[in-house]
């Protein structure tokens, strides 16, 4: 995994690159950091965020049918 902080404008983007991962293993780590991340977003802008698990499991789902 790596991550890198570039910055824009006032703001800084994060770009998260996960390698070799087993392909039935993608919808659930895809869902895992999309729902991680979710939440540092909330944090950092004040909100509380939506429960972990049941936003993973949606996230999970989504990615598993989005898969060719």
């Amino acid at each position: 995994m790596t991550f890198e902080l570039s910055p824009r404008g006032r703001d800084v983007v994060l770009t998260l690159t996960h390698r070799r991962i087993e392909r039935d293993e993608v919808p659930s780590v895809a869902g895992g950091w999309h729902t991680h991340l979710g939440i540092l977003v909330d944090r950092l802008n004040g909100r509380t965020p939506a429960p972990f698990w049941a936003t993973h499991a949606r996230l999970k789902a989504e990615y598993a049918r989005r898969m060719p």
